[in-house]
């Protein structure tokens, strides 16, 4: 995010909450002059509804990035060497596709091949296509007394004999096997590489379809083929993202307004709670619009996330308006009501909640930090809506009738059956007090002792589940050829032209002898593979020569005769820098975590000479440190959440007593929640981490109302179990009635495209419905223990 956009969220977020606190404590105005108030909303609707929608023709300003530089953390050391290879070297973007027949080496395999290659060089955007039947060979032809450069296949022959000698050079060529064909020849690769473009003109162009068109097409009925690669991943991801927003957002709406409709059966009860979520997502998505700003594989959960959110907000005004309906003398009277006794727990929830995401901030990966500024706006934003918007709606409309008011509350109906069964359950609780927290502090201890077996594994790939068909492309290409996912091991020489030095090139070769040999290495690659080649080819094909040259003479005169695009990849213009590409096919940061240390011990052991020196970098690698970066912040976000938020509801209460109490149904949800990943329910990825903070912030909502009513009741001289017994059955009834919405809005995030957003879905379902069961049992234990 630029700074522009950081300041301008923040200033929004200032003046909606300075907006929000002012007109609730202005109460008797609001209610005065509703129309006032409803129209300055409308008018702040239809700018972000401007912002965000384009009419001509009809679409949405806002962008997506499909990429994973949102999810690289920032400040990494390796970044800048990454900036610098990729400047050097290129992008380390591997596409490639993978026609897999019984044998490679026949007339329609490589017919195929030749046909798929062919069309795809011609397509717009197109850099260039290495496969079989257009790499460059270098062969020494007898006859002439010189060396061959052609294509390896000019024309597919026809005859066995050619076919097999064509066979057994390729599978001798240590530069062919495992990156243009398959060590058991059951598998030819197509590699290719696009023009210069960024992902949105990439998107736009169609490549990824064209290819993919292009190849079923041209391969045959007994043939299949794979594709694999960061750019065909980021298509679908872009396509992922539209799903879940064309998808998830409606499902949440009906899912929202179905369950406000079985609760409450009145058109306030729905209208209202939705149409403040529904609001809250048009002013954070057009703000995000007029700033220019993406949606990434993380924002995307905005829209559910908010949805839920908001319209819990809703219910709590809602419900404390039904409770006065009954002695108010009109409307107006009642929406006055309501809110003098909701503002305060309604703004210091929304507070709490804002604290929550903004402990998200505190974070190295820029994705994560633009979710938390946003939600926060979203939270304040519904905050605003929900103690401004509401009581200014209400004030307007009809109370219902007497006949309807008392219908509402009736024993028989479902608030009156929600009603006791509030009140049964708060009366066991008071009964056995000491069993209830016993219990919690059991589950508690038990879910700490599971926190040191949490894994914490995030990757761009992993986002996909295993059986997904980009992921068992993926696998299949591994399995086939050499892994897509590269690792640069960049090596500068210290000066020009470090590396004609043999000594160095050697040490080079060696190097990348044993990088190969590691496990989960499926291929390396370098300058020196081609130059040995060449060298060979220069002493008659004497297999013996394939080896670097002794002199630097020699060294300098194969280095410019070797093909300039061949060679870019692997070594600078002036030869001062090498780069070793290393192909994997591992998935998950942990594997690529566990990957670099074995790569970095043997660049340890073996120094090279000359003070040459060889880094790690890569995109893959980028992203297994982010992995780092969010199991180092979890601590630290969830702690200054749980102090900030615990400051807050001791100054709010003025009690630091409450504040504690406050903070004990909270806090265990949290611990649950994070003793199931140690129990190995979902690793810790990038979308998980974020219900730690988030969850906090939530949940404290809940027991805030609760507290607040509760010192009220203690006021009017009702001892702590006759507190808890008002407080269960009237507060209780908003609590389970958000908590169900929470979890059930956290459920349609369930339906996402992506794996680990899934995850996110049900944890942080658990999670809420956790909290429920220790804002409904181990609060009013504590309250009645402790006797506060």
């Amino acid at each position: 995010m630029t700074e522009f956009s950081v300041v301008g969220v923040m200033f929004g977020i200032f003046l909606a909450s300075l907006s929000a606190l002012a007109l609730a404590y202005r109460s008797r105005w609001l209610v005065s002059h509703p129309r006032r108030v409803l129209s300055v909303l409308l008018a702040l609707t239809i700018l972000a509804g401007h912002s965000l929608f384009e009419m001509d023709p009809p679409h949405l300003r806002i962008r997506i990035d499909p990429s994973s530089e949102p999810l690289l953390a920032r400040g990494d050391p390796v970044a800048e060497l990454y900036r610098e290879a990729v400047r050097d070297f290129g992008h380390d973007e591997i596409y490639a596709a993978a026609i897999v027949c019984e044998e490679v080496f026949t007339r329609d395999c490589l017919g195929s091949v030749d046909g798929v290659s062919s069309r795809v060089a011609h397509l717009e955007g197109i850099r260039s296509v290495s496969s079989l039947v257009d790499a460059t060979s270098l062969r020494w032809v007898e006859s002439e007394n010189w060396i061959e450069i052609v294509p390896f296949i000019d024309k597919v022959p026809d005859e066995p004999l050619a076919l097999a000698q064509l066979r057994e050079r390729a599978l001798n060529d240590e530069v062919y096997r495992q990156t243009l064909v398959a060590g058991d020849a059951k598998a030819a690769a197509l590699n290719v590489g696009f023009q210069n473009m960024d992902d949105a003109m990439f998107l736009a162009s169609g490549l990824d379809a064209s290819i993919i068109r292009i190849l079923t097409d041209e391969v045959g009925e007994n043939q299949n083929f794979h594709v694999a690669g960061r750019p065909h991943t980021k298509v679908h991801v872009y396509g992922g993202i539209v799903r879940d927003l064309l998808r998830l957002i409606p499902l949440a709406i009906v899912v929202m307004a179905l369950v406000l409709w079985v609760f409450f059966r009145t058109f306030r009860g729905v209208a209202f709670p939705l149409g403040t979520a529904l609001t809250a997502n048009l002013w954070t998505f057009g703000t995000m619009a007029a700033l220019g700003e993406s949606l990434t594989l993380l924002t995307g959960l905005l829209g559910p996330l908010l949805l839920a959110i908001g319209s819990v907000y809703g219910v709590h005004v809602i419900a404390r308006y039904e409770e006065e309906m009954p002695g108010a003398s009109d409307p107006a009277d009642a929406a006055l009501r309501s809110l003098e006794e909701i503002r305060l727990p309604a703004l210091i929830a929304g507070l709490t909640t804002v604290i929550g995401f903004g402990a998200l901030l505190i974070t190295d990966v820029p994705a994560v930090f633009q979710l938390g500024l946003f939600a926060m706006l979203g939270i304040v934003a519904s905050t605003l809506l929900a103690v401004v918007g509401i009581p200014a709606g209400l004030a307007l409309l009809p109370l219902p009738s007497p006949d309807r008011q008392l219908a509402i509350g009736a024993p028989g109906s479902r608030r009156g059956r929600l009603d006791g069964w509030l009140l049964g359950l708060a009366q066991g609780v008071g009964r056995h007090s000491g069993l209830a927290i016993g219990i919690w502090i059991l589950l508690g201890a038990g879910a700490v002792a599971l926190l040191p077996r949490i894994e914490v594994d995030t990757d761009y790939l992993s986002y996909f589940a295993a059986d997904d068909p980009l992921r068992q492309d993926f696998e299949a290409i591994n399995r086939l050829l050499a892994g897509v996912v590269p690792i640069y091991v960049v090596i500068d020489g210290g000066g020009v032209g470090s590396f004609r030095d043999p000594d160095l090139v050697k040490a080079v070769d060696a190097l990348e002898e044993q990088l190969d040999s590691l496990p989960g290495v499926s291929r390396t690659l370098s300058f020196s593979d081609m130059l040995s080649r060449l060298n060979r080819a220069f002493h008659a094909d004497d297999p013996k020569e394939e080896r670097v040259p002794d002199t630097r003479a020699a060294i300098a005169e194969l280095l410019f005769m070797l093909p300039k695009d061949e060679l870019t990849p692997f070594l600078t213009v002036d030869h001062s820098r090498a780069n070793v590409i290393v192909r994997t096919g591992a998935v998950g940061s942990s594997a690529i975590i566990d990957l670099e240390r074995r790569l970095q011990s043997v660049l340890d052991a073996n120094r090279l000479p000359g003070g040459a020196e060889a880094r790690i970098t890569g995109n893959a690698i980028l992203l297994a440190h982010s992995a780092d970066a969010i199991s180092r912040a979890q601590p630290r976000s969830v702690g200054i959440a749980a102090i900030a938020i615990f400051l807050l509801i001791s100054l709010a209460l003025r009690s630091p007593k409450l504040g504690v109490v406050a903070m004990l149904p909270n806090l265990v949800p949290v611990l649950i929640f994070f003793g199931l990943l140690g129990a190995g329910l979902a690793p810790l990825s990038l979308p998980v981490s974020l219900i730690g903070s988030m969850a906090l912030g939530i949940a404290i909502d809940d027991s805030v109302h609760f507290l607040v009513r509760y010192t009220r009741e203690r006021r009017r001289a009702r001892n702590p179990l006759e507190a808890t017994l008002v407080c269960s059955r009237i507060v209780g009834r908003p609590i389970a009635i958000t908590s169900v919405m929470l979890c059930l809005g956290f459920l349609v995030i369930t339906g996402s495209r992506f794996a680990t957003i899934q995850e996110f879905g049900v944890l942080s379902a658990l999670t809420m419905g956790v909290c429920l069961a220790t804002d409904l049992i181990l609060l009013p234990a504590v309250l009645i223990r402790l006797r506060v």
